[in-house]
């Protein structure tokens, strides 16, 4: 996809975890991070499955791993290049499917944008996760991703399902790492506040 349809499925999914779940991310720094991998080294090897699944299993480990606050810059900035990948992951263009030239690459990502800012509100509507649970691991997290991946529609210039998939997916990664943060969170304060009641 290209850097715009990062930034409105970014927003769309910064908006919906903000209004339905109260997580809140800063915008400024999920925003970047969902365009810069296009912007930097990685932008040379095709953000494909093939390429990136290890990549961003292990980013996705580390980042449930590290003593983040859910809204530091640094976090949200993390969770928007994963949600970059995750959105090329069901972009048809970035398919291993897709055999078209580099301009037919583009061409595709361009007609995707165009559908996206026609129907913008009508993504900006929609429910993307049902309900949400803490995840038991992160191992849960990176099998569930893979699963919506796996399950992805393969069919070419469906460019609503692939959109609604992309920005699902994108919302489930976010609110699973962040209800992860949180809970470890959550369990360091409990901790800190029994050890005060005993000293």
């Amino acid at each position: 996809m290209n850097s715009m349809n990062h930034i409105l499925i970014g927003t769309i999914v910064y908006e919906y975890l903000n209004e339905k779940y109260g997580i809140v991310l800063n915008k400024s720094r999920f925003l970047t991070g969902n365009t810069c991998p296009d912007h930097g080294i990685s932008f040379l090897r095709p953000h494909k499955m093939r390429y990136c699944n290890k990549m961003v299993r292990r980013k996705t480990e580390k980042l449930c791993r590290n003593d983040y606050q859910i809204i530091s810059a640094k976090a949200s900035k993390k969770l928007g290049i994963l949600c970059h990948y995750y959105a090329d992951f069901f972009c048809c263009a970035h398919s291993s499917q897709f055999s078209g030239s580099i301009r037919q690459h583009v061409r595709y990502e361009n007609e995707l944008l165009q559908f996206m800012r026609e129907n913008y509100s009508a993504f900006r509507g929609m429910d993307y996760v049902a309900n949400a649970a803490v995840p038991v691991s992160v191992t849960e997290i990176n099998n569930r991703m893979r699963g919506l991946i796996e399950k992805k529609p393969a069919k070419e210039y469906d460019f609503g399902t692939e959109l609604f998939c992309a920005i699902q997916a994108c919302a489930i990664l976010v609110l699973s790492v962040s209800l992860a943060i949180l809970s470890q969170y959550s369990q360091v304060l409990q901790q800190e506040l029994g050890m005060r009641k005993t000293a």
